[in-house]
């Protein structure tokens, strides 16, 4: 355990710890929004204070090459001259030298540094990327007492693949082995990234869109669903943080755009939440019944409106989205006209997962 003191220490910025001590049966943890909160610093932080090692999970091997930024086990490296890593802050504020050193493509470790500049002693934590991660067989990281993805919430601009989530859960699998048969503390899986887009397919896999949706639409801030022992938590800005960014020229220039009300706000902003409301089926005639996932779903008609929920109806048309055909034929019969309908405001769900499903069909399903 590291003894570290410094004046980032305080009561302004984000502490995962109060979480982690607060929820100690949460196996998972999703942090989202608070940009420059201090999400992935305090989460480092919490790991150096207590010896803890972790994997730094990154989507894609470019990422994790860039924080490693050309140092390579073996070489030496100069200290501070090129740091992308993540330690970065870490390093100013506690005068430690942690580096993250490539050990291949897509996979690296964080050390520390001896007088030559090479990487020595044990490792603090691990650098995986998705996409490399998957490649490697064998590793045996089970020393780690936790997992950090960091920005699981992809930009606008990031490419993704649909078993995105099913590979994390695959990795979380990997490094938990059998931890729990043998008396150790469960592993945990820290979900950081800032309040870009809802539907993602990391939350699509733990079946929590619909669950934060709801939160940001409520402007709820914690959620700790117990019996999935999963904590979420959505980032209010500290006052005094919230003061001094509104001083910024960039915040006075963007703080009223899509891109701000994310940044600043902390807020779902590319999302639309407008088509969603929980309304009665009581004079509406159920239509389409739909299963995807193993899940049911049912459409109902009104006149030229629609309503998509979980209220069970006995309709006359039936399709499997699990199914090619069904999904083809779901398209071709009925989607676009659904979409069409989304669009002039006639078609209500009870969930936005729902939503998404129908606005995004075409996509989802590469059809």
């Amino acid at each position: 355990m590291m003894k570290i003191s410094s004046p980032y220490l305080d009561t302004i910025h984000y502490n995962i710890e109060d979480d982690l001590k607060a929820y100690p049966e949460a196996w998972c943890y999703v942090i989202i929004g608070g940009r420059n909160t201090g999400k992935t610093y305090s989460a480092l932080r919490y790991h150096l204070q207590n010896g803890y090692k972790h994997v730094f999970c990154k989507r894609t091997v470019k990422d994790v090459n860039l924080l490693c930024a050309g140092n390579t086990i073996g070489e030496k490296c100069p200290f501070v001259e090129l740091d992308f890593s993540p330690y970065k802050s870490i390093n100013r504020d506690f005068d430690t030298k942690i580096m993250a050193y490539k050990i291949q493509d897509g996979i690296g470790a964080f050390y520390g540094q001896d007088e030559e500049g090479r990487a020595a002693g044990s490792p603090y934590g691990y650098i995986a990327s998705l996409s490399a991660i998957k490649t490697v067989k064998g590793f045996d990281l089970s020393d780690c007492e936790s997992i950090i993805f960091d920005e699981f919430i992809p930009q606008p601009t990031e490419r993704t693949y649909k078993t995105e989530g099913d590979a994390v859960m695959e990795l979380y699998k990997t490094v938990a082995r059998d931890r729990t048969l043998r008396g150790r503390q469960e592993l945990k899986l820290l979900l950081l990234a800032n309040a870009v887009n809802v539907f993602n397919y990391t939350c699509e896999t733990l079946e929590l869109t619909d669950t934060i949706a709801e939160m940001s639409m409520t402007k709820t801030e914690t959620l700790y669903i117990d019996d999935r022992r999963i904590f979420i938590r959505i980032l209010k800005t500290p006052e005094e943080l919230m003061e001094a960014e509104q001083k910024t020229g960039i915040y006075q220039a963007m703080h009223n755009t899509a891109w701000g009300r994310m940044a600043f706000s902390n807020e779902f902003a590319y999302n639309d939440f407008s088509n969603i409301k929980k309304i009665s089926v009581k004079g509406y005639r159920p239509l389409i019944k739909l299963t995807y996932k193993g899940k049911e779903y049912y459409i109902y008609s009104s006149d030229n409106a629609y309503y998509m929920c979980t209220v069970k109806g006995k309709c006359p048309i039936k399709y499997d989205l699990d199914k090619e055909m069904g999904r083809k034929a779901f398209y071709y019969d009925y989607a676009i006209d659904f979409l069409n309908s989304c669009i002039e405001g006639k078609m209500l769900f009870e969930k936005y997962s729902m939503y998404d499903l129908i606005v995004n069909y075409k996509k989802r399903f590469n059809i």
